[in-house]
Protein backbone atom coordinates (compact mmCIF):
# COMPACT_ATOMS: atom_id res chain seq x y z
CA UNK A 1 0.00 0.00 0.00
CA UNK A 2 1.31 3.61 -0.69
CA UNK A 3 1.60 6.27 1.67
CA UNK A 4 2.28 9.78 1.21
CA UNK A 5 4.71 12.37 2.47
CA UNK A 6 4.42 13.34 6.05
CA UNK A 7 4.26 16.95 6.73
CA UNK A 8 7.38 16.98 7.87
CA UNK A 9 9.03 15.04 4.64
CA UNK A 10 7.27 17.82 2.81
CA UNK A 11 8.44 20.80 4.54
CA UNK A 12 12.31 18.85 4.14
CA UNK A 13 11.82 18.51 0.38
CA UNK A 14 10.46 22.06 -0.11
CA UNK A 15 13.51 23.60 2.19
CA UNK A 16 16.12 21.56 -0.31
CA UNK A 17 14.51 22.93 -3.11
CA UNK A 18 14.50 26.24 -1.94
CA UNK A 19 18.38 26.10 -0.96
CA UNK A 20 19.26 24.27 -4.39
CA UNK A 21 17.23 27.21 -5.78
CA UNK A 22 18.39 30.00 -4.07
CA UNK A 23 22.14 28.13 -4.58
CA UNK A 24 21.59 28.35 -8.76
CA UNK A 25 20.28 32.17 -8.85
CA UNK A 26 22.89 33.19 -6.43
CA UNK A 27 25.40 31.01 -8.56
CA UNK A 28 23.48 32.60 -11.96
CA UNK A 29 23.80 36.24 -10.76
CA UNK A 30 27.47 35.99 -9.26
CA UNK A 31 28.18 34.57 -13.29
CA UNK A 32 26.46 37.39 -14.77
CA UNK A 33 28.02 39.95 -12.76
CA UNK A 34 31.45 38.89 -13.44
CA UNK A 35 30.38 38.66 -17.49
CA UNK A 36 29.44 41.88 -17.25
CA UNK A 37 32.44 43.57 -15.70
CA UNK A 38 34.52 41.92 -17.77
CA UNK A 39 32.65 42.83 -20.68
CA UNK A 40 32.73 46.51 -19.67
CA UNK A 41 36.39 45.55 -19.04
CA UNK A 42 37.10 44.26 -22.77
CA UNK A 43 35.25 47.60 -23.90
CA UNK A 44 37.23 49.88 -22.23
CA UNK A 45 40.62 48.21 -23.10
CA UNK A 46 39.36 47.62 -27.07
CA UNK A 47 38.73 51.41 -27.40
CA UNK A 48 41.83 52.12 -25.62
CA UNK A 49 43.60 49.39 -27.98
CA UNK A 50 41.64 51.17 -30.97
CA UNK A 51 42.71 54.20 -30.11
CA UNK A 52 47.03 53.21 -29.97
CA UNK A 53 47.25 51.52 -32.90
CA UNK A 54 45.90 54.59 -35.12
CA UNK A 55 48.37 56.89 -33.50
CA UNK A 56 51.13 54.02 -33.51
CA UNK A 57 49.86 54.34 -37.96
CA UNK A 58 49.42 58.08 -37.73
CA UNK A 59 52.68 58.45 -35.34
CA UNK A 60 54.98 56.73 -37.93
CA UNK A 61 53.67 58.56 -40.90
CA UNK A 62 54.80 61.88 -39.45
CA UNK A 63 58.30 60.57 -38.62
CA UNK A 64 59.85 61.29 -42.33
CA UNK A 65 57.39 64.31 -43.02
CA UNK A 66 59.46 67.64 -43.47
CA UNK A 67 59.86 69.95 -41.36
CA UNK A 68 60.15 68.10 -38.91
CA UNK A 69 59.83 70.77 -36.41
CA UNK A 70 55.94 71.23 -37.56
CA UNK A 71 55.00 66.58 -37.15
CA UNK A 72 53.08 67.25 -34.19
CA UNK A 73 50.69 70.61 -32.49
CA UNK A 74 47.99 70.81 -29.46
CA UNK A 75 44.82 72.22 -29.30
CA UNK A 76 41.85 72.45 -26.81
CA UNK A 77 41.21 68.92 -26.45
CA UNK A 78 42.58 68.12 -30.28
CA UNK A 79 45.78 66.28 -31.22
CA UNK A 80 47.33 67.26 -34.74
CA UNK A 81 49.56 65.26 -36.52
CA UNK A 82 51.68 65.39 -39.48
CA UNK A 83 50.31 63.77 -42.57
CA UNK A 84 47.44 62.24 -44.50
CA UNK A 85 45.99 58.84 -43.89
CA UNK A 86 45.59 56.24 -46.62
CA UNK A 87 42.30 55.32 -47.89
CA UNK A 88 40.46 54.19 -50.53
CA UNK A 89 40.54 57.53 -51.91
CA UNK A 90 44.25 58.50 -51.31
CA UNK A 91 47.22 56.65 -51.17
CA UNK A 92 48.50 58.88 -48.23
CA UNK A 93 52.24 60.81 -48.37
CA UNK A 94 54.36 59.24 -50.50
CA UNK A 95 58.81 59.62 -51.09
CA UNK A 96 60.04 59.94 -54.07
CA UNK A 97 63.70 59.22 -54.93
CA UNK A 98 64.78 61.45 -57.94
CA UNK A 99 62.92 64.24 -57.17
CA UNK A 100 62.57 65.14 -53.18
CA UNK A 101 59.47 67.74 -52.63
CA UNK A 102 59.33 70.80 -50.30
CA UNK A 103 56.35 68.41 -47.93
CA UNK A 104 54.83 71.88 -47.19
CA UNK A 105 53.08 74.16 -48.90
CA UNK A 106 53.49 78.32 -48.36
CA UNK A 107 50.53 80.63 -46.91
CA UNK A 108 49.80 83.17 -49.66
CA UNK A 109 47.38 84.85 -48.64
CA UNK A 110 45.22 84.40 -45.01
CA UNK A 111 42.32 85.55 -42.99
CA UNK A 112 40.50 84.53 -39.99
CA UNK A 113 38.81 81.74 -41.26
CA UNK A 114 40.33 80.90 -44.41
CA UNK A 115 43.75 80.26 -46.44
CA UNK A 116 45.51 80.48 -49.64
CA UNK A 117 48.56 78.25 -50.31
CA UNK A 118 50.99 77.99 -53.44
CA UNK A 119 50.35 74.27 -53.77
CA UNK A 120 48.21 71.34 -52.62
CA UNK A 121 50.03 69.23 -53.85
CA UNK A 122 52.53 68.82 -51.40
CA UNK A 123 54.78 65.57 -52.14
CA UNK A 124 53.87 65.52 -56.22
CA UNK A 125 52.90 62.77 -57.17
CA UNK A 126 49.84 64.73 -58.54
CA UNK A 127 46.78 64.50 -55.89
CA UNK A 128 45.87 67.02 -53.60
CA UNK A 129 46.80 66.37 -49.90
CA UNK A 130 44.72 68.45 -48.41
CA UNK A 131 41.33 67.34 -47.85
CA UNK A 132 37.74 68.47 -45.71
CA UNK A 133 37.59 67.95 -42.19
CA UNK A 134 41.32 67.16 -41.85
CA UNK A 135 43.85 69.66 -39.97
CA UNK A 136 46.62 71.51 -41.03
CA UNK A 137 49.82 72.94 -38.68
CA UNK A 138 51.55 75.87 -39.33
CA UNK A 139 54.40 78.30 -38.15
CA UNK A 140 51.60 79.74 -35.90
CA UNK A 141 49.61 76.88 -35.15
CA UNK A 142 47.19 74.22 -36.23
CA UNK A 143 43.60 74.66 -37.29
CA UNK A 144 40.90 72.07 -38.89
CA UNK A 145 40.08 72.46 -42.12
CA UNK A 146 36.11 73.20 -42.71
CA UNK A 147 33.90 70.16 -44.31
CA UNK A 148 32.86 72.45 -47.25
CA UNK A 149 36.42 72.48 -48.73
CA UNK A 150 36.58 71.58 -52.34
CA UNK A 151 39.49 69.35 -52.66
CA UNK A 152 42.44 70.39 -54.78
CA UNK A 153 41.41 74.49 -54.72
CA UNK A 154 44.48 76.63 -52.99
CA UNK A 155 41.68 78.30 -51.37
CA UNK A 156 41.12 76.15 -48.25
CA UNK A 157 38.31 77.23 -45.52
CA UNK A 158 38.80 76.89 -41.69
CA UNK A 159 36.45 75.76 -39.36
CA UNK A 160 37.16 78.28 -36.42
CA UNK A 161 39.39 81.63 -36.04
CA UNK A 162 43.14 80.87 -36.65
CA UNK A 163 46.28 82.63 -36.08
CA UNK A 164 47.61 81.90 -39.39
CA UNK A 165 49.85 84.16 -41.19
CA UNK A 166 51.19 85.05 -44.90
CA UNK A 167 54.62 83.38 -45.23
CA UNK A 168 53.70 80.31 -42.89
CA UNK A 169 54.77 76.63 -44.01
CA UNK A 170 51.65 74.36 -43.71
CA UNK A 171 50.98 71.22 -43.49
CA UNK A 172 48.16 68.55 -43.75
CA UNK A 173 47.51 66.99 -40.25
CA UNK A 174 45.48 64.15 -38.83
CA UNK A 175 43.18 65.18 -35.94
CA UNK A 176 41.90 63.95 -33.17
CA UNK A 177 39.41 65.49 -30.92
CA UNK A 178 37.67 64.38 -27.85
CA UNK A 179 33.75 65.25 -27.95
CA UNK A 180 30.79 64.19 -25.69
CA UNK A 181 30.07 61.35 -28.05
CA UNK A 182 33.57 59.72 -27.62
CA UNK A 183 37.10 59.99 -29.51
CA UNK A 184 37.15 61.52 -32.83
CA UNK A 185 39.73 61.06 -35.95
CA UNK A 186 39.36 63.20 -38.29
CA UNK A 187 35.40 63.75 -37.61
CA UNK A 188 34.72 60.29 -37.75
CA UNK A 189 34.26 58.37 -34.44
CA UNK A 190 37.35 56.35 -33.41
CA UNK A 191 35.99 55.08 -29.93
CA UNK A 192 33.20 56.02 -28.15
CA UNK A 193 34.02 54.70 -24.41
CA UNK A 194 37.06 57.34 -24.78
CA UNK A 195 36.13 60.12 -21.73
CA UNK A 196 39.96 61.52 -21.24
CA UNK A 197 42.34 62.84 -23.82
CA UNK A 198 45.00 64.35 -22.58
CA UNK A 199 48.20 65.00 -24.81
CA UNK A 200 51.38 67.16 -23.57
CA UNK A 201 54.45 68.17 -25.00
CA UNK A 202 57.75 67.68 -22.57
CA UNK A 203 61.35 67.61 -23.07
CA UNK A 204 60.89 66.35 -26.79
CA UNK A 205 58.50 63.97 -25.98
CA UNK A 206 54.61 63.51 -26.70
CA UNK A 207 52.93 62.17 -23.38
CA UNK A 208 48.84 61.50 -24.08
CA UNK A 209 46.92 60.27 -21.03
CA UNK A 210 44.04 57.98 -22.19
CA UNK A 211 41.44 57.14 -20.08
CA UNK A 212 38.05 54.78 -21.03
CA UNK A 213 34.75 54.28 -19.21
CA UNK A 214 31.29 52.44 -19.24
CA UNK A 215 28.71 51.83 -17.19
CA UNK A 216 31.52 52.81 -13.98
CA UNK A 217 34.68 50.59 -15.30
CA UNK A 218 37.75 53.07 -15.63
CA UNK A 219 40.66 52.38 -17.63
CA UNK A 220 43.91 54.61 -18.51
CA UNK A 221 46.67 54.42 -20.54
CA UNK A 222 49.56 56.65 -20.56
CA UNK A 223 51.05 56.38 -24.56
CA UNK A 224 54.83 58.35 -25.01
CA UNK A 225 56.30 59.13 -27.97
CA UNK A 226 59.71 60.61 -28.57
CA UNK A 227 59.84 63.33 -31.32
CA UNK A 228 62.86 63.88 -32.21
Amino acid sequence: MNKGLSLIELMLSLSIASVLIFSVYTFTSVSAQVYSNKRQDWYCMQSIRNTIVNLDRDLAQCAYLLPQDMKIALGKNQLFIAGLPVTTKHAGLCLQKNNVPPFYSITQVASAKKIVVDTVDIDQNGVPDFWADLGIISDNGPAVISHNYSRGQASIPLRSTSALCAGDRVVPAIVYELKTGGLYRNSQLLAEAITSFDARIENDFLFIQIQAGYNGTQKEFCYPYAIN
